[in-house]
């Protein structure tokens, strides 16, 4: 079991990273109407062929495992790409019908990811969006929201919009079992791996050149303590991450204890370090103008989906592990 990438795992999040990087970059935020994927930007990933890493050849995919899957949603996490980019990849996943399922990697038809919020629904994702997947440990569905009425509410994360449903449209599609549960864990981990890191890497810059009496203010305990406490939790959720990863694509029993633990680790990780990048920062880690706070809401909203503080340590507290 190789717990790190290599080969042309690196090569992927090399392309990644800069795919990303180009087509997303986390300062598209501060601009009026920069959330969700837009249909051109649906359309160039779709090209790309992002959307259908982990499915297979025979159905239209790249036939890459959940590795890759990982590595490249690491790098949407780090410039705070919007959730529906996940949601398109577990619906591509998910359709068994072929042409509704190239329409889906192609980007031609835009999908929403769809939370149950007590007796109604949220949708989070573009307005644009004609399907809407629902994951959950035991079931995935695939729904069509045409006609479907819905009324949109703020969003706390710039990244993505919202919107509300009351009852659900019709079902298209639906597989039993967790695979897509796993797949989305999988992607929300990375996310916020990729957002501890990005935390972590903006601090570093910033005491690098901030000065306080005198010196730079990284020279400080006060500053470099907290600094490296940022950087362990990163290693941790990283390589906890790329264990899971593993477990996931060589088929382990105890693949869905790792996801959790990769889930929770990444949860309070993404969270720590965004709250600590912001509060090192000072006064100007708060101000609109600056990505820290861009960070902590995207965090925020990912911590909440496929696996919530609560609910995962429940999973965990009698969970079994592989000798």
């Amino acid at each position: 079991m190789y717990l790190a990438p290599e080969g042309h795992e690196e090569e992927i999040t090399g392309a990644a990273a800069a795919f990303v990087a180009d087509a997303m970059p986390i300062d598209r935020l501060h601009s009026t109407g920069s959330s969700d994927m837009a249909p051109s930007l649906r359309q160039l990933l779709g090209e790309m062929g992002w959307f259908g890493l982990a499915v297979s050849e025979t159905a239209g995919g790249s036939g890459l495992s959940a590795v890759e899957h990982a590595l490249f949603f690491r790098e949407i996490g780090r410039q705070c790409g919007p959730v529906d980019v996940l949601a398109q990849c577990l619906a591509a996943n998910l359709a068994t019908d072929d042409r509704l399922r190239a329409e889906i990697i192609s980007g031609e038809r835009g999908v929403a990811l769809l939370v149950a919020d007590g007796d109604n629904h949220r949708l989070i994702g573009s307005a644009d969006s004609c399907l809407a997947v629902s994951v959950t440990p035991g079931s995935t569905r695939l729904f069509s929201l045409a006609g479907t009425p819905t009324a949109s509410r703020p969003s706390l994360d710039p990244a993505n919009s919202l919107r509300v449903i009351e009852a659900l449209p019709a079902k298209l599609d639906e597989c039993k079992g967790d695979d897509s549960w796993r797949l989305g864990q999988l992607g929300a981990a990375a996310m916020l791996v990729g957002i501890a890191e990005a935390a972590l890497d903006l601090i570093v810059d910033y005491a690098k050149i901030r000065e306080t009496f005198g010196r730079k203010i990284g020279s400080w305990q006060a500053v470099r303590h907290p600094c490296a406490d940022m950087a362990v939790r990163v290693e941790a959720a990283r390589a906890q991450l790329w264990y899971a990863a593993t477990a996931v694509k060589e088929a382990r029993a105890d693949a869905a204890v790792h996801l959790d633990v990769a889930k929770h680790m990444a949860n309070t990780g993404a969270l720590a370090n965004t709250d600590t990048n912001i509060q090192l920062h000072g006064g100007i880690g708060v101000t609109d103008e600056h990505n820290a706070h861009l960070l902590m809401k995207h965090a925020l909203l990912l911590s909440r989906l496929f696996g919530s503080k609560r609910m995962l340590l429940g999973r965990l507290l009698n969970a079994r592990l592989e000798d």
